[in-house]
């Protein structure tokens, strides 16, 4: 993402709740991911349906497939308001890929701890170069994560800008006085 762009985006849609997941499978290269189903390479971004909401990711390979590097991925929610839903945004980094830095993590650290106790300090430092290494490596790719969520948040507000709820217009001219101040007050 874009620095500077919020994690989360809010949208009071003037279309029901089921319409909005409908209007995201129409969109091309937007598939709808299916128990034991894969069919990797077909469409741009995958959405599962949740009890809530969805949740939308990019690079699909299939249900529980999960490739190296870093992956994002965003929740939606969705509620029934008058006169359509509201749906409130969130990206963030996918469950895989942060349950692989902190395996990484936990696993550096209890081999530290082990080889601190069993062959000191400079074999622990020496074993640590590895796992330091790979979790370097998973860090380093920040920027596919920025252009997924780039990807994600163009997909979510082109398909639901169009269909947000009409505001009360901004008045014309709101800072403009309409009879000067009396001078002699």
């Amino acid at each position: 993402m874009a620095r500077g762009s919020p994690s989360s985006l809010v949208f009071a849609l003037a279309v029901p709740p089921a319409q909005v997941v409908a209007r995201l499978l129409a969109r091309d290269g937007v598939q709808e991911g299916q128990e034991g189903v894969t069919s990797p390479g077909e469409a741009s971004f995958d959405l599962q349906r949740t009890p809530r909401g969805f949740t939308l990711t990019t690079d699909p390979g299939g249900p529980g497939a999960w490739r190296p590097g870093s992956q994002a991925i965003c929740e939606a929610e969705l509620a029934e308001i008058p006169g359509g839903a509201r749906l409130v945004v969130h990206f963030r980094m996918h469950p895989l890929t942060r349950s692989a830095f902190i395996f990484l993590t936990l696993i550096g650290l209890a081999m530290v701890g082990f080889q601190l106790v069993v062959a000191g300090p400079t074999t622990a430092a020496v074993l640590l170069v590895p796992i330091l290494v790979m979790t370097t490596i998973l860090a380093a790719d920040r920027g596919r994560l920025r252009r997924q969520q780039a990807a994600l948040r163009s997909l979510i507000e082109s398909t639901c800008t169009p269909l947000a709820q009409p505001r009360a217009p901004a008045p014309d001219d709101p800072f403009r006085l309409t009879a000067l101040p009396d001078p002699e007050r």
